[in-house]
């Protein structure tokens, strides 16, 4: 993997997958949701554009309140039963048409949507970070292998703050109090 820093302008955030009916059998399910909800919430001070997906909700639910309460007014998941979301073609086309060289990854689970997902970013030639503290799987076990997966595809294996530290840039950000706020 090459190193590389994220910038503002080229990054974007996919929430992938956090659904009702998955939560209550996840490890470690609520310390992750608030990771995810401070992503969310962070890459919105910075204005990073936002895509979230929704695996078969019929099966398993629609995204948690709390998450769907995080977003933009009236933005809807984008619906997908492919475990990779670039395996879906309308959400492929949404997410590659879109100006983001960078994407932030985050969601459940982390050994089959998440690691798919990222492999698939890494394939169309995008650059990867997944946020280990928000993903997470039914087992730990598993988490830990996806990420350790990830890692050895390319992918870059960081934490919800320092991704979030990195695009601010500087404690003379205008965003610098309302982060600092965030991760408190």
């Amino acid at each position: 993997m090459v190193p590389f820093f994220l910038s503002r302008e080229n990054t974007g955030l996919l929430v992938v997958d956090v659904q009702e009916k998955l939560f209550p059998v996840l490890d470690s399910a609520v310390p992750t949701v608030n990771k995810i909800l401070m992503a969310i919430r962070g890459c919105r001070f910075l204005n990073v554009p936002i895509v979230i997906t929704e695996q078969c909700p019929r099966g398993l639910g629609p995204t948690v309140d709390s998450v769907k309460a995080s977003l933009v007014k009236d933005q809807q998941p984008l619906v997908k039963t492919t475990f990779s979301c670039l395996g879906d073609d309308v959400i492929k086309k949404t997410i590659l048409s879109m100006s983001v060289t960078q994407w932030i990854v985050v969601g459940i689970e982390a050994h089959v949507c998440v690691l798919l997902t990222a492999k698939d970013l890494l394939d169309a030639g995008k650059q990867v970070v997944v946020a280990a503290d928000a993903t997470t799987s039914r087992s730990a076990a598993d988490a830990i292998r996806a990420h350790q997966e990830m890692r050895d595809s390319g992918v870059r294996v960081s934490g919800v703050e320092t991704i979030l530290f990195e695009l601010l840039g500087d404690a003379t950000s205008p965003q610098f109090k309302e982060m600092s706020q965030l991760v408190r």
